[in-house]
């Protein structure tokens, strides 16, 4: 398996316990449902970490961060396998929201397998009040906020133990389970003392070519919300030498950055940062690559704009939460509503998108105060795409440790949404996003279906030949399929899809769920499909028995869908059934309400005729001939893209040469995913 290593010649490796595992850093992806979605999972903090190592007395000790492809798209059991062989002396985890329940899981089963191995986390899912997190058996020690300012006294703690008050800033647990717990935290970091870990090829971009850079800690505001500014105050500069470096880096021809996601929390008050846009102006040549950040609008003059254009920015991202002043007093904020309007006009005349968030559930809002933001938004189109958020009870947050008394409910594990506050019912949250979707014209819980690519070049049938395999198409009677799943298990991705075939009956049916069953059992946190291609159409009890077998309502991919989908419904595994396409609606709609709501129809309608596609509904799967020339179905690309352009993820192919041109004529081919075509056929 692929690693980013080098090694820390330090001295007195005598006392750092086995050479050969030393540290591996492990940075799990948000959860995806396609592999066209690019997870962009750079291991920065973990890069920083190994940086700040470099300066520290601790022998000769060698790091491994995990390759990003690796984990971005591995399913848990490969990451655990990856990790396993390295034989680490002390795994550390960086968790988010998104990661922090599936990376206890993984740490759960390396246990299990090397008991000696140390688990240390890190990470903004780590604080002192997060007592789910800190008290999981998995995890021995951990960070709270910075981490380069005591990576090295914590590795020290792992290898030899602490002093009776721990180590500042963060936890350790002693063999027998005391656990030490200082939260007082040490001076901020210097961060001249670090070079950028982009430099020395220790990480590097996405997959799809983006660089995420951070300029700056800190965050001049104090949202009570948020946890970002809670560690230290004000702001803090990386050396304007350092970035000016990975400036010079992201914009060489060689280092294959298309866009660049400046992370600094709110980049137009950063100090200097016209400065900062000027010397990016300096670099650019073309369109490449182009820039995204986050901002205050309110804060935004002509000025910034023409600066902002001229240095690429494509989109921004701006906080407007709310128009309700008690919520925004409540919150710590303050807006001023014209400037915000102003400022994000501003930007949208230069062409520049803005996506602009507001919170529903904030404490002090009501659903008729949320409604009068939403208005306010359709009035002065201080937007040019609303992401509405259901608020985070975050740990370290001022709003966690007040929530009785603001009166919050809240899920208690990632991804910690309220669930009901003293004037928000949990009805009026789920009406508050169902107002957005009316009026902005979105879908807020929409999945892509999985790809239904079985044939054509490019596709790897062979499992010896296969690095990955992101679908098994099998007969789930077939003699070998066990033999073959144990096979495929280390091998698969995240997200995997399981596409059954052959005459179906019942005997069919129990073998897939028990091949499910497996699957599920060694992948519990991997995002999942079931495509059910049987010549005999199942019973509609058949996939409600699946959900009872495999579903994980508890998993972050499918609690970040609440509370638009119902307690309990889930959207991973995604269950999917290819129909014969009927020539009638009627039948159509009776085969919709036979398995509904559990399970989405997709129409298999060989290579139709004209009339046939324009009478046909989505989703729907073409198969053409091996035999037929592509050039031959230009008419059809340009009839399916007039009728359906505006959901053309709905519209499939089985040749996969025949689905890449679909997805880069409609913009659905953002990522090159190598596993994307890896499919291991059994009949």
């Amino acid at each position: 398996m692929p690693l980013s290593k080098y090694r820390v010649s330090l001295r007195h490796s005598k006392h750092l316990g086995s050479r050969r595992g030393g540290v591996v850093f492990v940075q799990l992806p948000p959860p995806r449902f396609s592999l066209r979605e690019s997870p962009t999972n750079i291991p920065l903090a973990a890069g920083f970490i190994s940086a700040a190592l470099k300066s520290h007395d601790l022998g000769s000790l060698e790091l491994h961060i995990l390759d990003s492809d690796e984990m971005d798209l591995s399913a848990d059991r490969a990451i655990i396998r990856t990790v396993v062989d390295r034989e680490p002396t002390v795994v550390a985890m960086t968790l988010y929201v998104w990661n922090a329940v599936r990376s206890l899981f993984v740490a759960s089963e390396i246990k299990k397998v090397l008991p000696a191995t140390k688990i240390l986390v890190g990470g903004p899912e780590v604080t002192a009040d997060n007592d789910w997190l800190r008290q999981h058996p998995a995890v021995d020690a951990g960070v709270f906020g910075e981490g380069e300012s005591r990576i090295g006294a914590m590795l020290q703690a792992l290898f030899h133990g602490v002093t009776e008050r721990g180590i500042a800033g963060g936890f350790f647990k002693r063999d027998g389970g005391e656990m030490l717990l200082n939260a007082s935290l040490p001076a901020p970091f210097d961060l001249s003392s670090i070079t950028y870990p982009y430099l020395d090829a220790t990480i590097g971009p996405s997959r799809d070519g983006t660089l995420f850079v951070e300029t700056v800690r800190g965050c001049p505001f104090r949202c009570r919300y948020c946890y970002y500014h809670k560690t230290f105050h004000g702001v803090r500069p990386h050396l304007w030498k350092s970035v000016q470096q990975v400036l010079d880096f992201a914009y060489s021809e060689e280092s294959g950055v298309r866009e660049i996601y400046l992370m600094d929390p709110t980049f137009n008050a950063r100090p200097g940062f016209r400065k900062l846009l000027k010397s990016m102006i300096a670099r650019r040549a073309g369109d490449i690559p182009v820039l995204h950040t986050e901002l205050r609008a309110d804060l935004v003059s002509r000025e910034d704009v023409v600066l902002l254009k001229e240095a690429g920015a494509a989109s921004v991202e701006v906080g407007l939460q709310t128009t309700n002043q008690e919520a925004l007093r409540i919150a710590g904020r303050k807006e001023d509503l014209g400037k915000m309007a102003r400022g994000s006009a501003l930007l949208k005349e230069a062409g520049i998108e803005v996506t602009t968030g507001v919170i529903v559930g904030l404490p002090g809002d009501t659903p008729e105060g949320f409604s009068n933001t939403v208005k306010w938004l359709r009035r002065t189109g201080a937007y040019s795409v609303v992401h509405p958020f259901v608020l985070s009870v975050l740990p370290g947050t001022d709003f966690r440790s007040r929530a009785g008394q603001l009166g919050l409910k809240y899920q208690p594990r990632p991804p910690y949404h309220v669930v009901e506050t003293s004037t928000f019912s949990p009805d009026a949250i789920r009406g508050a996003l169902l107002e957005c979707e009316d009026v902005f014209g979105m879908e807020l819980d929409h999945v892509p279906l999985p790809s239904l690519v079985d044939s054509g070049a490019g596709v790897v049938t062979e499992l010896p030949r296969a690095e990955h395999v992101t679908k098994w198409i099998v007969d789930p009677l077939h003699d070998r399929r066990r033999n073959v799943l144990s096979v495929l298990i280390p091998l698969a991705t995240d997200p995997f899809t399981f596409w059954f075939r052959g005459r179906g009956g019942p005997d069919a049916e129990r073998s897939a769920l028990a091949l499910l069953d497996l699957f599920a059992r060694e992948n519990p946190h991997t995002v999942t499909a079931v495509v059910t291609e049987f010549e005999k159409l199942p019973a509609p009890t058949f996939f409600q028995k699946i959900l009872d077998v495999v579903a994980q309502p508890g998993i972050y991919a499918n609690l970040s869908f609440h509370p638009l989908r119902e307690e309990g419904e889930v959207v991973t595994p995604l269950l999917v059934l290819l129909v014969p396409n009927p020539r009638d609606s009627s039948t159509r709609e009776r085969l919709r309400e036979s398995y509904a709501p559990t399970t989405l129809l997709v129409w298999d309608m060989g290579l139709p005729q004209e009339e046939e596609v324009a009478a046909a509904d989505t989703p729907l799967l073409i198969s053409v001939p091996g035999s037929m020339d592509v050039k031959d179905l230009k008419w059809l690309f340009e009839l399916l893209k007039s009728l359906h352009g505006d959901n053309a993820d709905e519209v499939l192919f089985r040749d996969a040469q025949l689905q890449h041109d679909w997805s880069s004529l409609t913009g659905l081919a953002r990522l090159s995913a190598p596993a994307e075509s890896i499919i291991l056929t059994v009949f």
